[in-house]
């Protein structure tokens, strides 16, 4: 042997430089994923760690989805195919897709209720190629099928009415206003100070709140408005029919081309409700139960509680400030916003009817 091999032998491996271990690369996540990572974390108030073992990745990939902007995939990786196939995928919409429980079961268990010999992430990868992810239910009121059918109907029948026909409804809702913010507070944080004392909304064990009755209608802009004295109690036929039905009485005999409508609230479709309004000649324009989605002084109510946040940047007021704030927000409702709302009634039927009668955006 070469005597000179010998020498060179080790020093040739030692000026070889380990290999590094490959390590394990986390699957790239998709723009609907990191959203939902977002939603999840700042909406619902998640933390990373929960949030990594519900959609089943790590923990850095969260913190990352939460401090980057959502940005443009990247190429995808290359390679094994995916386990579940097209036509898999296909039969595993179809189950998911086939009824309210289904489509609340963990990913780990649509794989067991199918048979299939397939981990949770296999199964979230298949349904994302399919535009399918985990997100949030929306919370909406019930919708039997008899009132779906009626919601449906009342789309239907008013679809295509004239402004001029919008312009008679004198719609009317009570709504319950609080002092302090109306909607979800955003703070400015790093990961892991969601309990920073900076970062924290305090919650009032109770607000203070009044309630508050008003109506409005396309021709005539806003009515009188009504608040709900504590002393009245809570609202009931009797009470409804005492201090709110004589101001719509008034209102109409002023303006008799009104129509009136009204939820389906106790105080208001109790039968003794129903025989004084049709003693005092009030036209009545029979409401579909539980659609707030069709009545549109329910936005004007969402407007309103915006203009005390913008104004009051969420302080606590004692009762009659709040009273003062809502009057003023109340007064302070545009009558192009008002006009506008009414404009848009036929697509508010539309969105009913598309939806077959269930639930809509508005």
């Amino acid at each position: 042997m070469d005597p000179t091999s010998l020498q060179t032998a080790p020093l040739a491996a030692l000026r070889t430089p380990p290999s590094t271990p490959q390590r394990k690369r986390h699957l790239e996540l998709d723009r609907d994923q990191r959203i939902e990572i977002y939603t999840l974390s700042h909406r619902a108030g998640w933390t990373p760690r929960t949030v990594a073992r519900h959609l089943n990745i790590s923990v850095p990939q969260v913190y990352y989805s939460i401090n980057h902007r959502f940005t443009p995939q990247k190429k995808k990786y290359c390679g094994r195919k995916s386990i579940i196939n097209t036509p898999h995928r296909a039969r595993l919409v179809e189950f998911v897709t086939s009824s309210k429980r289904t489509r609340r079961l963990r990913f780990i268990d649509v794989a067991f209720e199918l048979g299939w010999d397939v981990s949770e992430s296999a199964i979230r990868r298949a349904l994302a190629k399919e535009g399918y992810h985990r997100r949030v239910a929306r919370k909406k009121p019930p919708i039997s099928e008899t009132n779906r059918l009626l919601r449906l109907a009342w789309a239907i029948e008013h679809e295509n009415w004239t402004r001029e026909q919008w312009n008679t409804i004198l719609w009317t809702d009570e709504t319950w206003v609080t002092s302090g913010k109306h909607t979800k507070t955003w703070v400015t944080r790093r990961a892991g100070e969601e309990y920073d004392p900076d970062c924290i909304e305090e919650r009032e064990p109770r607000k203070n709140g009044w309630m508050f009755w008003g109506c409005f209608s396309g021709g005539l802009g806003k009515g009188p408005c009504l608040f709900w004295e504590k002393e009245w109690g809570t609202i009931s036929s009797e009470t409804y029919r005492a201090h709110t039905v004589p101001l719509i009485h008034g209102w109409t005999t002023l303006h008799p081309e009104l129509q009136l409508i009204q939820d389906g609230a106790s105080g208001h479709s109790a039968r003794l409700t129903r025989e004084d309004l049709e003693e005092r000649g009030i036209q009545m324009v029979f409401w579909p139960p539980f659609s707030p989605d069709l009545n549109p002084i329910e936005t004007v109510w969402d407007w309103m509680k915006d203009w005390i946040d913008v104004q009051y940047q969420g302080k606590k007021l004692n009762y009659n400030q709040l009273r003062k704030a809502v009057r003023d927000a109340w007064d302070a409702v545009p009558a192009d916003f008002l006009s506008q709302l009414i404009d848009d009634m036929p697509k508010r039927c539309k969105a009913v009817i598309r939806a077959d009668g269930k639930h809509t955006p508005y």
